[in-house]
């Protein structure tokens, strides 16, 4: 992994009233703000991005598994856009 991620788990924070969502670890450190100016997006977004480490896990966990499987190339490719492998 050339960067390592900030460990999960991650959630998604109380928003604040500028309908900003944050998600961030246990020990308080914010990983990311969500914004787009549409609430029911905006919790979508934090969610799928909360989710982020525990989908990579699944993944490599999946591919180690399974390597032999149609989507290996494809599941590769997102473990290494994940992992910042691929620019």
């Amino acid at each position: 992994m050339a960067d390592k991620h900030t460990p999960g788990p991650w959630k998604i924070g109380t928003p604040p009233p500028n309908g900003e969502q944050t998600v961030g670890t246990d020990q308080g450190l914010m990983v990311a703000v969500a914004t787009t100016g549409a609430g029911v997006q905006t919790k979508a977004n934090a969610s799928l991005i909360a989710a982020a480490p525990d989908l990579l896990d699944v993944l490599e966990e999946l591919v180690a598994e399974f390597g032999v499987c149609g989507l290996t190339e494809k599941a590769r490719a997102a473990i290494a856009k994940a992992t910042g492998e691929q620019s």
